[in-house]
């Protein structure tokens, strides 16, 4: 058991340092930098957030998991407003100098983008055990950045902690405002990655959001659009076979539907293509006896598909320009034949 509590604690401790929602991945940073002007804002915006982050997330992952994309966000804010309101309705109460300090803002966080990110990413992905670590971890994360964040502001903006006068000399009244939220996140964000990086060199903070965390049915049907549906230059090799074809193993019965219709829309594409095209370049010369025919090099592919795909759009943009210079390109005038000229001079 208690193997099993530090595992949890220091899974917790990592995602809510190296994955920090506000630092690194810059989600909701606008109710940090509006709202935490003093120690009890920010213990109000930490209170409102972990709540709704921890209660949306596990009912996400309950009950969520196979309910369409665009209703999960509606029912993350109507979540969000039924627990927003009791919250809403304590601070008016027993503290409203600094519910009515919060604004718009307070009210807002029914609609935070760290809930829908976080129930999107993981809850509707994961067990419901991964879950809770995660929405503690971003809980907790959010958390530390918004008590730090209003202390400090209150310190060096009001001159108090919790309402207690510190008679500071000077007092900075920039930090009170949203500029000076952003500008202090922007300094402190930078202090946690220097000291993350001193303590672990191969970490790299910065980069929250991981190409592995995409779901592998959206790659598949990217690598898939890449490899058969994108092909800029619309062009088969001798054999008639595109030249970016490769093997591919045996599909479905709806297999043949698929290549016939995609064999329809390539030929419905050439043919509008050489409607377009001027008559002098419908068609291009074809090869000498003993000729090879011209030939573009194959691109071979990779399994990094986003650099494939800029790739092509290179591919792409070097083909349209090409097209561009020989429209521009103006036809040589037929010269007049010497022996005309010639015979026009003696009839004079």
């Amino acid at each position: 058991m208690r193997n099993g509590e530090k595992s949890f604690l220091q899974s917790v401790r990592d995602s809510a340092l190296y994955k920090n929602p506000v630092l690194f991945e810059a989600v909701g940073v606008a109710p940090v930098a509006a709202m935490a002007v003093s120690l009890k804002s920010a213990i109000m915006l930490a209170a409102v957030s972990c709540a709704e982050l921890v209660l949306i997330e596990l009912f996400a992952c309950l009950a969520l998991k196979k309910v369409p994309s665009h209703f999960r966000m509606v029912i993350y804010a109507a979540l969000g407003v039924g627990i927003n309101i009791p919250f809403f309705m304590f601070f008016e109460r027993f503290t409203p100098n600094e519910a009515n300090a919060a604004g718009i803002f307070l009210p807002l966080l029914a609609v935070n983008s760290l809930v829908a990110l976080h129930c999107e990413r993981f809850a509707v992905k994961n067990t419901l055990k991964s879950t809770f670590t995660d929405a503690v971890a971003a809980a907790a994360g959010y958390a530390f950045v918004a008590l730090i964040v209003g202390l400090l502001r209150e310190i060096f903006g009001s001159g108090t902690v919790y309402s207690l006068d510190l008679e500071l000399p000077i007092q900075l009244k920039g930090f009170l405002m949203p500029f000076g939220g952003f500008l202090l996140l922007g300094f402190f964000a930078a202090a946690v990655k220097g000291i993350l990086r001193k303590k672990s060199p191969d970490a790299h903070p910065e980069q929250a959001f991981s190409m592995k965390e995409i779901s592998q049915s959206h790659i598949g049907s990217l690598k898939s659009l890449l490899d058969a549906d994108f092909n800029p230059y619309d062009e088969t090799d001798a054999a008639g076979q595109d030249a970016r074809e490769k093997p591919k193993k045996a599909k479905k019965a709806t297999a043949p539907k698929k290549a016939k219709r995609k064999a329809e829309t390539a030929k419905a594409a050439k043919a509008a293509k050489a409607e377009a095209k001027p008559a002098s370049l419908q068609a291009d010369a074809p090869p000498a006896d003993g000729e090879a025919a011209p030939t573009r090099p194959r691109r071979v592919p990779r399994e990094d598909y986003l650099s494939d795909f800029d790739e092509m759009l290179t591919e792409l943009d070097l083909y349209k320009q090409k097209q561009q210079d020989t429209a521009e390109t103006p036809a040589a005038e037929p010269e007049t034949a010497p022996a005309a000229e010639e015979q026009e001079a003696s009839d004079e």
